[in-house]
């Protein structure tokens, strides 16, 4: 991390020194890779020495899994739901073949729990840990790019002054005054259109496909507590499609801003137990 740090002020002090001693004659090709040098490669150098640069990959990833990947909402309750039945008529093994058909993820390793004879409370306290963590990874992604999105027209203001104080030793040539007066206009374009336009909008599809998943795994969390119980197939489905509502609020679930904090509470039986 000291390396990452020490590169990346070295690569931030590079872009300014080259933003200073660059020419621009007119506006153009130039001019534009200049602000964008200033703005985005800024951007991404002051958010390397916040962040490990393994981070910002993962969120790269995410966001390309946010764009590309289905939240399935209905098939994960369909899924619970085939394994309930599944086990109370034929017993642990037929809920050990579906959970191999299953891909990699919560709901395979809760299935692996079970026929691994865990106890619920064992069960509960582990399927927690896990979600907790995916949704800490997710909070991290998402203040990586809302960090950016500050940063972004900061470094294009930054870009602005830099250029205007290249100005101010011009006067007496206008073709430069061109260029540099260019690269100041485009420095808080690119800045405002990369924070506003871009940065803010990829954080809030990040957030809205975290919000969908979190339902997701909430509902791996009941329905696998529910397979456990061997309860009835009739009482898990309405359970699970009033928990997946947009609109519902259940009590006993617990705020994301205090989501599975403390110790493990005992699993208290729903209504539709």
């Amino acid at each position: 991390m000291v390396l990452q740090v020490v590169f990346s002020l070295f690569l931030f002090i590079a872009i300014f020194l080259l933003a200073f001693n660059l020419d621009v004659g007119r506006m153009g090709l130039g001019s534009n890779l200049n602000a964008l040098m200033i703005v985005l490669g800024g951007t991404l150098s002051a958010t390397l020495i916040a962040y490990p640069w393994r981070r910002l990959l993962w969120t790269a990833q995410l966001l390309k899994k946010a764009f590309t990947s289905r939240i399935e909402i209905d098939w994960t309750i369909d899924t619970l739901l085939k394994m309930t039945r599944a086990y109370r008529k034929e017993g642990i093994r037929a809920l050990e073949r579906l959970g191999d058909k299953i891909p990699d993820g919560l709901l395979k390793d809760a299935v692996e729990l079970i026929t691994c004879n865990y106890t619920k409370e064992k069960i509960e306290h582990i399927l927690a840990k896990e979600v907790q963590i995916t949704c800490n990874q997710y909070e991290t992604a998402e203040k990586i790019l809302y960090t950016m999105a500050r940063l972004a027209p900061a470094l294009g203001l930054t870009g602005t002054i830099v250029n205007l104080i290249r100005v101010f030793g011009h006067f007496s040539d206008s073709q430069s005054l061109v260029g540099y007066m260019a690269v100041a206009l485009l420095s808080t374009f690119y800045g405002v259109v990369l924070g506003n336009l871009c940065f803010i909008p990829l954080s809030n599809k990040l957030r809205d496909f975290m919000d969908q998943e979190q339902i997701r795994l909430e509902l791996i969390q009941e329905g696998i507590l529910d397979v456990y119980d061997a309860k009835n197939p009739t009482a898990v489905e309405r359970k699970l499609e009033a928990l997946s509502r947009p609109d519902f609020k259940p009590s006993r679930i617990p705020s994301r801003s205090r989501l599975f904090v403390g110790p493990p509470q005992k699993h208290t039986p729903s209504v539709y137990s």
